[in-house]
């Protein structure tokens, strides 16, 4: 399991991705509703590592200060894992997420263990709509999806996730000051 920095959504972007979420469990399809982390939302991932530690918090503040305000979607991306499919929504790299994407790796210069497929150059940047489905699911969920155009989004702030603690750190960003203190929201 590995830790990562996030960008979230603004609440109505947020409540956008809920309703894909919605329509694959209505038709009894694997989706991200499943999953009952109460970390659990819609969010892009930046940048993964084994560890991303408290270390890290104050260059990570200062590169999500620019975090992009709109966002466009552009279709459904497929990965394969090892034996099943992730279904997401493609985000639109633009100037302004490809930024805030290169500061977060500056701010984490020296991180060991990092995800390859989070790092500048071999980033796909989107949000998970379902994991964990198999071939005929993943047919099934776009003709579900498929009537959802690609949609303009609104950025929210930028977290980080320390999956072995089960803890969010609020950074900033999306026109919103980390919570006062450290950001820290416990375990989540």
């Amino acid at each position: 399991m590995a830790d990562s920095v996030e960008l979230l959504l603004d609440p109505p972007s947020d409540l956008l991705l809920l309703e894909d979420w919605a329509a694959l469990e209505a038709e009894g399809l694997p989706n991200q509703s499943r999953h009952q982390s109460s970390s659990n939302s819609p969010h892009i991932t930046l940048a993964a590592a084994a560890r991303i530690d408290e270390r890290y918090d104050g260059d990570l503040a200062a590169a999500a200060a620019g975090s992009p305000r709109e966002l466009a979607t552009a279709g459904f991306l497929i990965f394969p894992t090892r034996r099943k499919f992730v279904l997401a929504r493609q985000v639109v790299t633009d100037t302004a997420l490809a930024g805030l994407h290169r500061r977060i790796w500056s701010a984490l210069d020296g991180v060991p263990e990092v995800v390859p497929t989070t790092v500048p150059g071999a980033w796909t940047p989107h949000i998970t709509l379902a994991h964990g489905l198999t071939a005929e699911q993943v047919a099934a969920a776009l003709e579900i999806l498929r009537n959802r155009p690609p949609t303009r989004l609104g950025g929210g702030i930028v977290r980080r996730w320390e999956a072995g603690e089960k803890r969010l750190i609020l950074l900033g960003g999306g026109g919103i000051a980390p919570l006062a203190g450290s950001g820290d929201l416990g375990a989540q």
